[in-house]
């Protein structure tokens, strides 16, 4: 049995372009699978770039029955089933959030602190509920799937705003235990203190530092401290991946820590640290990269027999589109809109639909030509000869304005494009210090040649 962490970005780059999700009909052999990744689509469901049927699959969120319409992209699964690496079945899909709390504080340039965790957000982020992170409020509740660095922090996969938070109502926070003082029955969790004097302990005896735990309470943290009325053990105190002897896992994530003065070095990977073998080299990465590591599990030991970087949402070459779609093409897979034409890759892509009536299982076919702005995230294919989609969303907007946002490239006579788009600029007051393979954003309207009619242009920030 191999278990799968997902990695999105770097299966993006390895799938064929134009490769279409197919049944679980296929003659390829099947083997036993239990995945832990982000759902990035329907029609059965997407996760980790396996296309999975869901007859007959049971669903559960927080240990509750459930149905797959319950379940939304973006959410942090873990589904039991089997798959050939393409297409496979489900027995079992459950979704716990890594936090269910209130907003404490807004963060300038879209963050969040909830319940003292540090949320950070990026295009692929699944906003259920609102339209931007700017549009929560101090006292909102929400639910949070993502991944967490093991320090406080998440990197959000889904949000879904609750409403306004109103005591009495059960909250719920994750994460590692720090400053326990016994004698005055408090910890740390993030930024924010746990006060567990009136808490139920029963499934969390002997509270240590360095514990992974669940805390629940009933009343919104006052002054940072948050009356716990539980506290129990998640995944037995450990935090992090875990295996059987002899399991295969991938782990996808953010390098939060990296030691290579120590011997061995170690690196930390959403806030699980792990040994690097002599061997392999880890010199050409930094905190904040994206990486997928391969690991052995050998006894009790978790063993790294390889290391790879993965693209992440600064890809070079990425792209940023925004505009009416002209045509989509479901039998190739692709989506033009501001006369770019786009690969998507159904069991990649991630699918989001925010119109005034969306649709649950939402997907290529769902989007109507002429009618629906699409707002989608590209990087370059492996041949550099087109775009492939991270992200695919639809909104309520009619707007037929076109956002285009990328690194710019200069002719000889000093015109500018981006994605082989021609700006015209004419009309625009041109920001001074651009030049070639800047970041930049233009938004306008297509004239009958293909070139955008820029009515604003800016430095990307």
């Amino acid at each position: 049995m191999k278990l799968k962490y997902s990695g999105l970005y770097a299966a993006m780059m390895s799938v064929m372009i134009g490769v279409a999700g197919c049944s679980s009909s296929s003659n390829n052999t099947s083997s036993a699978t239990n995945v832990s990744g982000r759902i990035t689509g329907f029609g059965s469901v997407y996760v980790d770039g396996v296309e999975f049927e869901t007859n007959g699959t049971s669903v559960t969120i927080d240990g509750v029955p459930a149905t797959e319409a319950d379940l939304h992209v973006g959410m942090i699964v873990n589904l039991t089933g089997s798959d050939n690496g393409a297409n496979g079945n489900a027995l079992s899909i459950s979704f716990d959030d890594e936090l269910e709390g209130v907003v404490t504080q807004t963060v300038a340039n879209g963050g969040l602190i909830v319940m003292g965790q540090s949320i950070t957000v990026d295009n692929s982020t699944n906003l259920q509920g609102f339209a931007l992170i700017d549009d929560l409020l101090v006292g909102d509740e929400v639910e949070i799937s993502g991944y967490p660095d093991g320090n406080g922090g998440i990197h959000a996969t889904f949000i879904e705003l609750e409403g306004s938070y109103v005591d009495g109502e059960e909250i719920e926070v994750k994460g590692l235990v720090s400053a326990l003082d016994a004698q005055a029955m408090t910890f740390t969790l993030g930024s924010m203190t746990v006060n567990y004097a009136n808490a139920d302990t029963s499934e969390a005896a002997n509270l240590a530092d360095g514990l992974y735990v669940e805390v629940k309470s009933t009343s919104a943290p006052v002054a940072n401290v948050l009356a716990a009325t539980k506290v129990e053990l998640e995944n037995d105190g450990a935090y992090g991946v875990s295996g059987d002897h002899g399991e295969e896992l991938e782990v996808e994530g953010l390098i939060t820590s990296l030691d290579t003065a120590s011997s061995p070095n170690t690196i930390t990977v959403n806030g699980q640290t792990f040994a690097v073998p002599a061997g392999i080299d880890v010199s050409a990465y930094a905190v904040g990269d994206m990486i997928d590591l391969d690991i052995e599990v050998s006894g009790t030991e978790l063993l790294i027999t390889g290391i790879e970087a993965e693209s992440d949402d600064d890809h070079p070459g990425k792209i940023e589109v925004e505009a009416i779609a002209s045509a989509t093409d479901t039998v190739n897979n692709t989506i033009t809109l501001a006369g770019i034409t786009i690969s998507v890759q159904p069991n990649q892509t991630i699918m989001m639909d925010h119109s005034a009536t969306p649709v649950q299982f939402f997907n290529l076919g769902s989007i109507v030509e002429g009618t629906d702005r699409i707002e989608v995230d590209a990087i370059p294919d492996a041949a550099g000869t087109g775009y492939i989609a991270l992200s695919i969303e639809r909104s309520s907007s009619t707007s037929t304005t076109v956002e285009l946002e990328g690194a710019v490239s200069i002719d000889a006579a000093g015109v500018m494009s981006i994605a082989g788009i021609t700006l015209d600029t004419t009309a625009a007051t041109v920001p001074t210090g651009i030049t070639a393979d800047i970041e930049i954003h233009a938004n306008g309207t297509l004239n009958s040649d293909g070139s955008l009619a820029v009515t604003v242009i800016e430095l990307d920030n």
